[in-house]
């Protein structure tokens, strides 16, 4: 998919001091930083520790983390921007509980891979499994879709391992910016079990087109994250949380192109601790107008998501995404929704 774990997206950049850079880009800069240090240290620190010491490690910090007063109530306003005031009581714990499992499983699937962990074990599927493996068998590939759920590499890479023989799995991943970060992207990836495309910067949209489509032409499952937003030139408009957003179209544009189906992906946690996916099929209604039916479709798929994230608001990972935060802080309701 689209966004990377954390774990294989770290690195260092250099800071600005120029006094005429602005103040917030300098900050978040310096968060930036701290944070890749962060990351790469723990990498290091937890090299020797077994699965289970890993876990239990990244699982104690992420409970340190949702101590913190700030971040909680972060977490919680956020969801009643989006969501309006009936979110469930405890849904910012929950929230943290889902992160702690999927930090600790991409820390020890980084080190020792997916299979050699108990990941897989704990990633089941109900009953519409069988729509993704319908789809597969038309031939024509298939969009995977779905929201940064708590996890979701760990989710689709645990999917991929039931087509992998025949029918895998690709990922959209970005182009890291410096040699480090792209090794340990490259690392993270080969853990997962997963094919990968690199989306290189300044490339070009048709290009790029062109080569998932051949993926596509050949059968296999293109995952796709589509609740990144874009800016205003660019991307679909659409109406989520109440409010005028564009997000990223390439998946819907895909499905059109290709006449691939597109499925979505949805996760309902258990009481033993056990992510269940379920699985949708989209229609996508042939209007004949290209992007009437991509604004359709988005739509659809937007709808789709809020319905998902009001049952169970704590699976959403973007509670605390900044871009997201400063979106919802700054974007006023629009009168009406769709």
């Amino acid at each position: 998919m689209s966004a990377t774990s954390s774990y294989a997206t770290m690195g260092s950049s250099k800071v600005r001091t120029n006094s005429n850079f602005p103040v917030a880009n300098f900050l978040h800069r310096l968060r930036r930083n701290a944070a890749q240090i962060a990351i790469r240290q723990s990498i290091v620190a937890t090299a020797a520790l077994s699965i289970s010491a890993q876990r239990s490690t990244v699982r104690f910090l992420v409970w340190l983390a949702s101590s913190i007063p700030m971040l909680r109530r972060r977490v919680r306003e956020n969801m009643i921007l989006a969501l309006g005031d009936e979110v469930p009581a405890q849904a910012e714990r929950r929230y943290f509980q889902h992160a702690g499992w999927s930090l600790s499983g991409a820390l020890a699937t980084f080190h020792h891979g997916l299979t050699g962990t108990p990941i897989p074990g704990e990633v089941k599927f109900d009953e519409t499994i069988r729509l993704l493996d319908e789809a597969v068998a038309e031939g024509r590939g298939v969009i995977l879709t779905a929201p940064h759920w708590s996890g979701h590499e760990l989710l689709a890479a645990s999917v991929n391992l039931r087509h992998k023989n025949k029918h895998p799995m690709v990922m959209l991943v970005r182009q890291a910016p410096t040699p480090e970060r792209a090794a340990r992207k490259q690392k993270w990836y080969n853990a997962l079990g997963a094919e990968i495309v690199l989306r290189p910067n300044g490339s070009s949209a048709i290009k790029d087109a062109v080569t998932y489509l051949k993926f596509l032409k050949h059968g296999k499952v293109l995952a796709i994250t589509p609740d990144l937003l874009a800016d205003a030139e660019h991307g679909v408009e659409v109406s989520i949380f109440g409010r005028r957003a564009r997000l990223h179209g390439g998946a819907f544009a895909l499905a059109i192109l290709a006449r691939a189906p597109m499925i979505r992906a949805s996760v309902q946690w258990q009481g033993d601790s056990t992510a269940m996916l379920a699985f949708e099929r989209a229609g996508v209604a042939d209007t004949g107008d290209h992007d009437a039916i991509m604004r359709a479709a988005a739509q659809d798929w937007c709808r789709w998501f809020e319905g998902r994230l009001r049952a169970n608001p704590e699976n959403w990972l973007f509670w605390l995404d900044r871009r997201w935060g400063r979106f919802l802080h700054a974007t006023p309701r629009t009168s009406t929704t769709e």
